[in-house]
């Protein structure tokens, strides 16, 4: 039976056998008594005790609970003894290449060499690379992948940072002893007092310049500073303008203004509300799509705008947490988008088609003329625009109906018959939905003895949304006939036909 005494070791309370607690107690006082005179004792110590009650930690376990002399010896083995550090150690006889060393590294964040947390140097510090090499990686799997912000966040909030000496001894993967613990915090005091040398020194350099510039200044020096400085004002000036025209730009898709610019179309007509409810049928998330968007493209905006500011006025630069949280609103937007996507997504999941098939009236003459039905060809002077792939839309500014123009094949009949068959396709997130909504879709011709006029567009409800709609038409002619098409028929629409009929184009 021992007894057992308690002690409290940098904030931490062990139950220490006694005569372990007396051996600890005079290695401290050793310790203390070494480093009495050095400048940074004080931190030196408390860097020990730091390291022995974590080694002391370590050791505890659920069936342990007392510290023991074998205990106290091994952590003294690993720390090492004042006295080894008295004198230096001889060179062995034998010289030979000498290994130093190491202790297993532990990743920290490195408040050393830090932008933002210190990730890239910890990083560094860990895999022996540069830092800088670090940030490039992130940097690019920012431009390339999109998660190199997320994962700079996560690796910020999951690893601690290096605060105490023992921490960055580990972290640079050195033994955590008196020795390393001694030599890295008087290179910290003598990178202090460099510093301070430092600055004294080009303060003092600088007020002497400050005088000498006072009689005689360099001009060649002044006509440089005058050139940085208006390439300074310049470059804002011009992120101001681009920022001031994606502005412009945004709000006129949230406002259906017309003003889009495309260089190889003139202005355009584009609505963001109106684009997203072709693709999400719930109004909350077209909302929260369009909040998404707007933040998307209006923080960097914000900040070209801001940097342009700074630029032309001379400001200072904005406090680091304006950074970190518009990052942070960034990358809420993002997921908004992309849940808002999901959502839209599930329209497209089933696909549906039918036809009408209508024979047409028997003509003497021996060809049959195409046109377009020139009466509704106002209806694209009336309406906005919108690309999707290879397909155009329009959409009436007053009337609840979209448009697009149909596709047109003509081939050769298997009788005698002439026959035009419309089939129309969409899709829905479920297959009645997906035939509900190619049954919507209205579409109408007209026959005038040889005349086959055909509309140009077909139209659907804005309530149905974008699903796909298309309306393909199938012109079979008999042998003998042949198609005369409308001068401007492929422009109207995109007509293609077999090699077996005759046609020809006007």
């Amino acid at each position: 039976m021992k007894k057992t005494v308690t002690a409290n070791i940098s904030g931490i309370v062990f139950h220490i056998d006694e005569d372990a607690y007396e051996k600890l107690g005079r290695y401290l006082s050793n310790v203390k008594s070494h480093f009495n005179a050095e400048a940074g004792s004080d931190e030196i110590l408390s860097d020990i005790e730091g390291r022995i009650a974590e080694m002391f930690q370590e050791k505890i376990t659920a069936s342990k609970k007392v510290i023991t002399i074998e205990d106290v010896n091994e952590v003294i083995a690993q720390l090492g003894e004042p006295e080894q550090m008295a004198e230096p150690e001889e060179e062995p006889k034998n010289k030979g290449p000498k290994y130093e060393e190491k202790a297993q590294k532990r990743l920290y964040r490195d408040p050393d060499d830090k932008y933002i947390g210190g990730v890239s140097g910890g990083l560094g510090a860990f895999f022996n690379l540069d830092p800088v090499w670090i940030r490039v990686a992130f940097v690019v799997f920012t431009f390339a992948y999109g998660f190199g912000p997320m994962l700079y966040i996560i690796l910020w909030i999951v690893v601690p940072k290096a605060k105490t000496t023992a921490e960055r001894l580990e972290m640079r993967g050195e033994k955590v002893n008196i020795s390393n613990i001694e030599k890295s915090i008087k290179e910290e005091l003598n990178e202090l007092k460099h510093n301070i040398k430092e600055f004294s020194e080009e303060t003092k350099q600088h007020f002497k310049k400050k005088e000498k510039s006072k009689v005689n200044r360099d001009r060649s020096a002044q006509v440089a500073a005058g050139l940085v400085q208006v390439f300074a004002k310049a470059a804002g000036i011009i992120l101001i303008l681009i920022s001031f025209s994606f502005l412009l730009a945004l709000v006129s898709a949230i406002y259906v203004i017309p003003i889009g610019f495309i260089f190889t179309q003139g202005i355009i007509n584009f609505s963001l509300p109106e684009s997203l409810g072709m693709f999400i049928t719930s109004i909350h998330w077209v909302y929260a799509s369009l909040i998404a968007i707007i933040l998307l493209v209006g923080i960097p905006v914000f900040w070209m705008m801001l940097t342009g500011i700074q630029l032309l006025f001379d400001l200072k630069t904005t406090s680091r947490f304006l950074g970190v949280f518009t990052l942070i609103v960034w990358l809420a937007a993002i997921a908004t988008l992309v849940l808002g996507v999901a959502s839209g997504a599930r329209n497209f999941t089933s696909h549906a088609e039918g036809s009408s098939t209508y024979v047409l009236q028997e003509s003497a003459w021996p060809n049959i003329y195409i046109q377009t039905n020139e009466n509704k060809l106002s209806d694209y002077k009336k309406s906005y625009t919108l690309d999707i792939g290879n397909n155009k839309f329009y959409w009436f500014k007053s009337e609840n109906k979209f448009f697009a123009k149909p596709r047109l094949y003509i081939k050769q009949s298997a009788d005698d018959q002439t026959v035009l068959t419309i089939i129309k396709e969409s899709r829905g997130f479920s297959p009645s939905k997906a035939g509900m909504n190619y049954s919507n879709i209205s579409y109408s011709f007209s026959q005038k003895d040889s005349l086959l006029i055909l509309d140009p567009a077909y139209y659907f409800d804005k309530a149905d949304g974008w699903r796909n709609q298309k309306v393909s038409l199938e012109l079979s002619l008999p042998k003998e006939k042949t198609a005369v098409l409308q001068h401007d028929l492929k422009r109207k629409f995109n007509v293609q036909w077999s090699g077996q009929v005759s046609v020809i184009e006007q």
